[in-house]
C-alpha cells in the first residue's frame, strides 16, 4: 500500500470540515450542527481520529440534503486517508 506522504496527502481535520461546511451553511451554523453531531455520537472535541471523523460525516449525511453533500465529502477523504496510510490492512 502506497503511504500519504507519496501523495502529500495531509489528514482531514476538524477545522477543514467546519470550513467546508460553512461555506454552505455560514460559520455558525455549522459549528453548531457539528457540535450536535459529536454530542449524538459522544465525541469529545475537537474530533481528531481520522474514524471519528468518519463518523460525524455519516451523522451529517443523515442531517438533510445540504449536509448529505459535505459529510459524504469528508467521508470520502478519511476513506481515501485511511486507505493510503495503510490504516486497517
Amino acid at each position: 500500500m502506497a503511504k500519504t506522504d507519496e501523495y502529500g496527502l495531509v489528514p482531514p481535520t476538524e477545522e477543514a470540515a467546519l470550513e467546508a461546511l460553512g461555506e454552505l451553511v455560514g460559520p455558525g451554523t455549522a459549528a453548531g450542527l457539528w457540535d450536535i453531531s459529536c454530542r449524538a455520537l459522544y465525541l469529545p472535541r475537537p474530533v481528531e481520529a481520522v474514524s471519528d471523523l468518519r463518523r460525524v460525516a455519516e451523522h451529517l449525511m443523515e442531517t438533510g440534503d445540504l449536509m448529505r453533500v459535505t459529510g459524504r465529502s469528508l467521508k470520502v477523504r478519511a476513506i481515501t486517508f485511511d486507505a493510503l496510510s495503510g490504516i486497517g490492512s
